[in-house]
């Protein structure tokens, strides 16, 4: 029984319930999903639950909506049949055995109780009637499903079939019932649907305009997975946006000259690629000691080794994930492994993705500065990194203002928020931001922790430039002074503005994009335009690929899958 605010009702419903199982078996159970419930309906429950061995009581302290509630409490149950029905018993209880028989007995997976169909006797307000067959008749229509109603709280299951599917069940509240009948069928299952003699129960948690609408678009996001399942989801997201990274790729090489740029190739010099990759190698325990000190700022405290594998494995997903998000594997791997709050995590990836951007527009101010005493910079690269700085000065000034107020307010004792009963999720939020907030000005705003973090990005970035620079300097002819401060300098706003174009969540890793800004910079500074892309591609080969084989030996080490890694990514930001 999934149970929001019920105190007025939940114990007649027990009894009934309790009274009429009794006559179809001898052995059943009754659990109470409560819901975050206001009005006592909690210790009510937990009453019930120890006055009755067959009743169990399942509470939580926030709302978590129907279809929640309802997985954790099939997944407590015991029973080869599970069941729901809605706590107002709107459904005549003298339809319970049939129900019951149809699973146990009659070889159905699924049975569920039905007010729309012809024989049904049903009486609810005109406005939900219509509302109800409205819904029903669209998903019958887009999601082709055979069933005339799909939320009548009134089901059956058998629990094999049923938990066959519950972890494919995306929506979690007053649809959960729709997508798991509908794919049901869709794999074959077989369902039955029978009219029933229902009566409205008064009062209903449906907000008729909000979760119709949220309902509507829900029969849309089935019907797209349904019907063309994966193409803009998971595997099917990655290999579109794959796909335009290698367009990207092709359209440039046959733009500069595909034969020109594969002559290039042939005749770099294999020991400075060699001894580029090791460079590059040498940055990575930089990133190990800089993540390090940033957690130790927040008091976690952990070995250098793990940390470095953590952020091989965050960013291998990143090269093959869009928009970055394989950093959330990292606040998984922290998670698992070493039970550190999201909270912490998420400061600790946000502070150094800060401190990334830190370094590198300050490096692309330090090197536009050489390069336009030369050079004409394109009007879009004076924006973007004049843009980069004003977004960073005004980050830090937000960030400053902030935590002095967090500051001040915890020195008068705190304030206390006033949060009425129905508020409790905003508190949480409030809790949250305000935690955020001090940890990330643990490290932005102190002057020691500041500069130690801001000097390991720097040496980072700059074993990153120099990577770039032995690739560039690996190709014959360049037809530029390799040492010249003007060719350094343009090497380093070439990185620089690359990196920032990987801000830009348009393809996994940047593939493309990468390519084509360090393209158009090395351009300003007249090294041809084909041989700038062959640098591009090399230079993100190189770090691409020790970015993958290093993330290779580090889930090895700490016995993880990709599988796993790339699953987490997706389904966390589904849940974020």
């Amino acid at each position: 029984m999934p149970a929001y605010n019920e105190a007025a009702r939940i114990e007649n419903t027990v009894s009934i319930t309790a009274e009429t199982l009794s006559k179809i078996t001898d052995s059943f159970e009754i659990i109470i999903a409560e819901d975050g419930s206001t009005d006592g309906t909690d210790r009510i429950a937990s009453r019930l639950s120890e006055q009755y061995s067959y009743v169990k009581h399942l509470h939580s302290d926030e709302r978590q909506g129907r279809g929640r509630a309802l997985n954790r409490a099939f997944k407590a149950a015991s029973g080869e049949v599970l069941c729901y029905i809605d706590v107002d018993l709107a459904t005549d209880m003298s339809y319970l055995e049939k129900l019951v028989r149809a699973v146990s007995t009659g070889g159905y997976d699924f049975a569920t109780g039905s007010r729309i169909m012809p024989d049904s006797d049903a009486k609810r307000p005109f406005k939900r009637e219509f509302a109800s067959r409205g819904y029903n008749s669209l998903v019958r229509l887009f999601l082709r499903s055979k069933l005339y109603d799909h939320q009548c709280g009134f089901k059956a299951f058998r629990r094999g079939a049923l938990f066959d599917l519950l972890d494919g069940i995306e929506n979690q509240h007053w649809f959960w019932d729709t997508e798991l009948l509908v794919r049901a069928q869709h794999r074959g299952y077989r369902v039955l649907e029978f009219p029933v003699y229902w009566r409205h129960g008064g009062s209903s948690k449906v907000n008729l305009v909000k979760d119709v609408l949220g309902m509507g678009s829900e029969i849309f996001r089935l019907w797209w997975e349904l019907f063309f399942p994966g193409f803009f989801s998971g595997k099917g997201k990655i290999f579109l946006t794959a796909s335009l990274a290698l367009l990207i790729l092709a359209l440039a090489a046959t733009f500069l000259g595909v034969s020109d740029v594969l002559e290039n190739i042939r005749h770099v010099s294999l020991g400075t690629l060699v001894l580029s990759s090791l460079v590059y190698c040498v940055s990575w325990p930089f990133r190990g000691i800089r993540f390090q000190q940033i957690l130790n700022r927040l008091g976690s405290h952990y070995g250098l080794g793990f940390l470095t594998g953590s952020i091989f494995i965050s960013q291998s997903a990143n090269v093959v994930l869009p928009a970055r998000i394989g950093d959330l594997s990292r606040m998984y791997i922290l998670k698992k492994s070493k039970d550190l709050a999201l909270t912490t995590s998420l400061s600790a990836l946000t502070i150094e993705r800060v401190f990334d951007i830190i370094a590198i527009t300050f490096i692309a101010i330090f090197a536009s500065s050489s390069v336009a005493s030369r050079f004409e910079l394109a009007s879009w690269m004076e924006s973007l990194i004049q843009f980069s700085g004003l977004a960073v000065l005004l980050f830090f000034a937000a960030l400053f203002v902030l935590s002095f107020r967090e500051s001040r307010r915890n020195k008068r004792g705190g304030k206390k928020d006033s949060v009425s009963s129905s508020g409790e999720p905003l508190h949480k939020i409030k809790q949250f931001v305000s935690t955020f907030i001090h940890q990330m000005s643990v490290v932005a705003v102190r002057p020691g922790a500041f500069v130690a973090v801001i000097t390991f990005s720097l040496l980072l970035w700059g074993m990153d430039i120099l990577t770039c620079f032995l690739v560039l300097k690996s190709i014959p002819s360049t037809g530029v002074d390799m040492y010249s401060v003007s060719t350094i300098s343009l090497i380093f706003l070439a990185v620089a503005l690359g990196n920032i174009a990987k801000t830009f969540p348009i393809t996994p890793g940047a593939i493309g994009t990468y390519e084509v800004a360090l393209t158009a910079v090395f351009g300003l500074g007249g090294i041809r335009p084909e041989i700038g892309f062959t640098v591009a591609v090399l230079d993100h080969i190189i770090k691409n690929s020790i970015t993958l084989i290093g993330g290779g030996f580090a889930l090895s080490g700490l016995g993880l899958r990709w599988r796993e890694i790339l699953s987490t990514n997706t389904d966390t930001l589904k849940g974020m």
